[in-house]
């Protein structure tokens, strides 16, 4: 980690010093700068968070919503779903009607039209998580798998009623090759998982690490891929078809997570999972979660041109303060 310190005039002309550090991924070398002072600048978008008004709107005529998801969403074929669609709980799995993946499905996760983040009940997660699973064996040919979930617009969510989307490709996306080829030169040279160390490590540092629920160890990414980040490393499962051994730990911790973002004024985030398309030595399945910017009428983004064009998170939050803040929940 590289500290440097930007210096200027105030227009109160006082020196003003802030601190900026320069932190890359131990495995992967992609770097980020944190700043903490940028979350204190003015949002000239940013007005009090009330979107009453956005979720009533778009309640009406909702796809996803109980009363219309039979006449307003596609369904599978029949060789993937004879059905039609999966349903179990509240949740309820269908096609995504503008697809970009071989296999691209939608998981209405809940039937009430709007939960904010400590809402969500262990079973509502859990229930979407198996639905996922249940998809992901129809399709099981396939060789990389994906669970995303963003939500609210912010995230990219195009509608508020909370929902997953579910990927299947023939070839990863840019981001997991270089996990998965990183894990596997890892492994090679120094003969251990990186991250099965990156635990060990961390739960030693104790500064950023979060908890553990049965096999799954929660912590704070070290050089963050956006705001808040979390990431979930499942220490005895390498592929996502693993998941449904700790589908109930994973749902329990991803709750937590959710409750400690609400109390942290988070009420939009993106969610994703990196899986190796075989069960291996080398890697371990992770997830991650990213805060995003507040639901407003008018918001500023949080990815701006260094996010954009030259892939280098600026972030506006410590991960030793993230992981304080989120422990106190498990």
């Amino acid at each position: 980690m590289l500290k440097i310190i930007s210096k200027f005039l105030s227009p109160s002309k006082d020196l003003e010093e802030q601190v900026i550090e320069y932190r890359k991924d131990g495995l992967t070398k992609i770097g980020c700068r944190i700043n903490i002072k940028r979350a204190q600048r003015v949002k000239q978008a940013l007005q009090e968070a009330d979107f009453s008004e956005l979720i009533q709107k778009s309640s009406q005529g909702c796809f996803f919503c109980p009363e219309n998801i039979e006449k307003t969403t596609p369904k599978f074929l029949p060789e993937i779903a004879p059905e039609g669609r999966i349903v179990l709980g509240e949740t309820t799995v269908f096609p995504n009607l503008f697809p970009f993946a071989e296999h691209h499905a939608i998981v209405a996760i809940c039937k009430k039209h709007f939960l904010d983040l400590n809402e969500f009940t262990q079973k509502q997660i859990e229930d979407a998580l198996a639905a996922s699973l249940d998809y992901f064996k129809r399709i099981k040919k396939t060789k990389y798998f994906y669970i995303n979930w963003n939500h609210m617009p912010p995230s990219g969510a195009s509608i508020v009623h909370p929902h997953m989307q579910l990927l299947g490709d023939s070839k990863p996306t840019y981001l997991l090759e270089l996990y998965l080829r990183a894990s596997a030169a890892y492994y090679k040279k120094h003969g251990e998982n990186y991250w099965l160390k990156l635990i060990k490590d961390e739960e030693k540092l104790e500064k950023r690490f979060i908890g553990r629920i049965g096999s799954i160890a929660w912590l704070a990414a070290y050089a963050p891929l956006g705001n808040n980040e979390v990431i979930a490393v499942f220490e005895d499962a390498s592929s996502i078809m693993d998941l449904e051994y700790h589908t109930s730990h994973f749902a329990k911790g991803l709750k937590k997570i959710l409750a400690a973002y609400s109390s942290l004024g988070v009420r939009s985030f993106t969610l994703t999972t990196y899986s190796s398309p075989k069960k291996t030595k080398d890697f371990c399945l992770n997830t991650r979660l990213v805060s995003r910017p507040t639901p407003q009428k008018y918001y500023t983004s949080d990815s701006g041109f260094m996010e954009t064009l030259h892939h280098e998170r600026v972030a506006e939050h410590l991960p030793e303060k993230l992981a304080g803040d989120v422990r106190k929940f498990f």
